[in-house]
């Protein structure tokens, strides 16, 4: 029979810096294995926890920055909610000043000449241009850019318009002082240039139109102006001498009576008078002259 193998003693010996005893405890060869074993596996035990806290906390800080992101987002979304709202007035602007210079222009066709000057810019069009996004620029930084082209553009298709607008505001004002409606109803008696004078017979000039009419038919003015001569001369009888701005005078001479008093601001179609037969007149009519820059010229040249 063979003699069982002896089993390996380790002793370890505390010895304290005191003036306590030493001590030493005795520990066998399988209990200081385990004891190691427990040793390694706490400290990798340890190294996996840490490990896992330091995910742990990266994420953490990604979720922080996630937020912070979030809440960049959402101020930017909100900055380019109130942009829209911006450009969304000043298209509702420009649409009021379409169709103010549609009232003014008095022509259906004035929209059409309007987008083909690429003076406006339709609604639809606006929307599919502010989401489209071209190569790798996220969407909300793509936004930004059409804005910013928009808010750049539309000032000055603004400008435009109200460049249109105040044209043709003052192209109708234009119109409104250019002698262009008949003075009277009546019947042309005597034309414009050379004629036989009625009194001697004599070649002359005949400055204007003679239009003649019973006694007292109304007479218009061809224009609007300023009544700035309303009397009685002695060879044109009552005379009113309107000017009407823009180098235009209109004359009637030879009325029965006045309708309106010198320094009057009168309008276009306005009554102003009444057909007579005044200072050197054969008969009841209205002798009507315009002038323009000083000079007579043919009134039938300027009536509709």
């Amino acid at each position: 029979m063979r003699l069982m193998k002896k089993e390996r003693i380790f002793t370890i010996i505390v010895v304290p810096h005191s003036e306590d005893s030493v001590f030493s405890f005795r520990l066998s060869l399988f209990f200081f294995q385990i004891l190691c074993l427990f040793l390694i596996g706490s400290v990798v035990l340890s190294l996996i926890i840490c490990k896992n806290y330091y995910n742990a906390e990266k994420k953490l800080i990604e979720l922080n920055e996630i937020k912070l992101e979030n809440c960049r987002l959402r101020d930017s979304m909100d900055l380019f909610a109130q942009e829209t709202e911006d450009l969304k007035l000043q298209l509702a602007q420009m649409s009021i000043l379409s169709s103010e210079i549609k009232a003014l222009a008095e022509i259906s066709s004035l929209d059409q000449e309007l987008k083909g000057s690429s003076l406006f810019f339709e609604e639809q069009e606006l929307t599919h241009n502010i989401i489209a996004g071209r190569g790798g620029n996220p969407v909300l930084d793509r936004v930004h850019i059409n804005i910013s082209m928009l808010q750049q553009s539309i000032p000055q298709k603004k400008e435009q318009l109200f460049q249109i607008k105040n044209d043709l505001q003052e192209y109708q004002r234009e119109l409104a002082c250019t002698p262009s409606i008949w003075p009277t109803r009546g019947k042309i008696s005597s034309p414009f240039g050379l004629r036989n004078s009625p009194f001697t017979g004599k070649k002359e000039f005949h400055y204007g139109l003679d239009i003649a009419a019973p006694s007292g038919t109304p007479i218009y003015a061809a224009a609007d102006g300023k009544i700035i001569e309303a009397k009685y001369r002695r060879g044109t009888g009552n005379v009113i001498i309107i000017d009407h701005g823009y180098s235009f005078k209109t004359l009637y001479a030879h009325l029965s009576r006045f309708g309106i008093t010198q320094g009057e601001i009168v309008q276009k179609g306005q009554v102003i008078g009444y057909i007579g037969s005044t200072g050197l007149s054969t008969g009841p009519h209205l002798h009507y002259e315009v002038h323009v820059k000083g000079v007579a010229v043919n009134p039938v040249d300027f009536l509709y």
